[in-house]
């Protein structure tokens, strides 16, 4: 998981908005709100994985 997100360059807010963006459709395809906290609780452990560190750049070569 840390190599294949490594050079996206995540936030914490988009990572957040992505988790909005799945909440919003299990509830509109009327997922039970158990089931929904479920599936989140088997993405967050991720959440390290995928979201970039503080201040971390993008190296770019000329």
């Amino acid at each position: 998981m840390t190599t294949a997100h490594a050079d996206l360059d995540i936030a914490p807010r988009q990572f957040n908005a992505i988790v909005e963006d799945l909440q919003d459709s299990m509830e509109a395809e009327g997922i039970p709100f158990r089931t929904q906290n479920r599936l989140l609780a088997l993405l967050a452990p991720m959440h390290r994985d995928i979201v970039a560190p503080p201040g971390a750049k993008l190296e770019t070569t000329p």
